[in-house]
């Protein structure tokens, strides 16, 4: 039988609030970029006009932003229901 060993708590804590921070971070980007100005004047996207026009399409752009709110709510989730293992 394998014994393993716990994170200590403060690390713990510290994973917890670098997870929850990206998850919110993403989750922003992705719901707010696909309906800005830089999404629609993307010179990336210039280049290969067959991904720009997908791209531009609604549901595509709701897709990314469902992945955005996905990731919102797995941060705010994550928050309501942490618990310290002891």
């Amino acid at each position: 039988m394998e014994n393993h060993a716990e994170m200590p708590v403060w690390m713990q804590r510290v994973f917890l609030i670098v997870y929850v921070v990206f998850c919110i971070e993403l989750g922003i980007v992705l719901v707010a970029l696909p309906w800005s100005e830089l999404w629609s004047n993307n010179s990336f996207l210039s280049r290969w006009p067959v991904l720009g026009h997908a791209l531009h399409h609604g549901f595509a752009r709701g897709a990314i932003s469902g992945l955005g709110l996905l990731d919102l709510w797995l941060g705010i989730a994550e928050v309501v229901r942490y618990r310290d293992r002891r």
